[in-house]
């Protein structure tokens, strides 16, 4: 990719503004960067890229390893990844995990792949010495509190040069067998709200971007979508009214990313959320978002018995952003090599994999500063 010297992006860069970055908050660039000078440098790195640049930036796969390899560098290079997601196995003694993520991000070095992780506190957190607790918890301190809480969370991660944490939950946990009920802020819709929209506001000031989940809500059901895919029976206007709430209070706060769950809506849709355009058409045209759609992980059992290529065509044509694969029965690279081809043959219209490039384009020229 051939990119003009003012808008290339390299690590040396990237190192000598973290000392005036990491005081900032996440979108500070964007505060003196007009709307205008923003699409106009997206739109350049755009058209500098190849087709397969630009699939590439659609994925976001599960590191591999808990340190840089010889082929793990080799592996990203080739496929260049729009974004790495760490799991537990991928954390080493925390002295390692800086330099990984540090590592990861120099594969490419014109358009580092951003690095994430699920520190949502409580029984979701990778990385210990989080300074603020788990959803219940915070869930009994003011706002005020959450929202500062949220900061120190995001300086601890950015601190390891993480740059997006999949976080908050904004399910609402509305009985005790509900599969969220660990994991959420509570069963008041307006209250899990407004802790959710303290989240997005105070991790951003801690310079970590967020991804608000799981869209529609995950919180009705007892069925974890980690092993079935859970039917939540509630109409389309009732859901306006409740569950949609914390999505919405999230996007107010320009949350950067929306992640969708592996959930039925049978009421409103036939397919499941996550490859679902009923789904990706309610955040964009009902609830107003314009940010990065990403999807859970595409290989857990909710989807289990489909095809891994057919799963990601759905996706697609959903017109779903990002594509997480952790678990998954194919090679990452034929993952990427499969959406080149249907491009390549017609398939899929370039235009439709240039407008989720953008989405994330404009992420990484608020995190990176390009």
């Amino acid at each position: 990719m051939t990119l003009s010297v003012d808008l290339c992006l390299t690590r040396r860069s990237l190192l000598a503004g973290a000392a005036v970055a990491a005081s900032a908050p996440f979108v500070s660039k964007l505060d003196a960067l007009a709307q205008s000078d923003l699409e106009d440098r997206v739109e350049k790195i755009l058209k500098g890229m190849t087709l397969s640049e630009k699939v590439g930036q659609l994925f976001i796969f599960q590191a591999v390893g808990n340190g840089m390899s010889k082929w793990y560098e080799t592996h990203l290079k080739e496929i260049k990844p729009g974004a790495v997601l760490f799991e537990t196995p991928n954390f080493g003694p925390a002295n390692t995990v800086g330099p990984f993520v540090t590592a990861i991000h120099g594969t490419n070095p014109d358009l580092p792949p951003l690095i994430a992780l699920d520190q949502e506190g409580g029984p979701v957190s990778r990385l210990p010495g989080d300074p603020a607790p788990g959803a219940i918890e915070l869930a009994t301190k003011d706002d005020t509190t959450v929202r500062k809480l949220a900061r120190l969370r995001g300086e601890f991660l950015n601190s390891y040069s993480f740059d997006i944490n999949f976080a908050p939950v904004a399910d609402i946990a509305y009985a005790s067998n509900s599969s969220m009920i660990a994991r959420s802020f509570g069963k008041d819709p307006r209250e899990v709200a407004r802790k959710v929209a303290a989240i997005v506001s105070g991790s951003r000031n801690g310079r970590i971007a967020g991804a608000v989940k799981h869209f529609p809500g995950h919180g009705r059901a007892a069925e974890d979508s980690h092993v079935t895919l859970p039917r939540i029976d509630i109409s389309y206007s009732d859901w306006l009214k409740s569950d949609a709430l914390p999505f919405k209070y999230a996007i107010d706060q320009k949350v950067e990313m929306v992640m969708i769950g592996h959930l039925l809506f049978p009421q409103w849709d036939d397919m499941p959320a996550s490859i679902s355009g009923v789904a990706v058409n309610l955040l964009r045209s009902k609830l107003g978002f314009k940010g990065v759609i990403v999807t859970d992980d595409l290989g857990m059992g909710a989807l289990a018995g489909r095809d891994p290529f057919d799963i990601q065509d759905q996706a697609v044509k959903a017109g779903v952003d990002a594509f997480v694969w952790v678990t998954c029965s194919v090679p990452q690279a034929d993952l990427v090599r499969h959406l080149i081809q249907r491009v390549e043959k017609g398939k899929v219209p370039e235009k439709r994999i240039d407008a989720s490039v953008k989405r994330m384009l404009r992420l990484k020229v608020q995190r990176f500063s390009m």
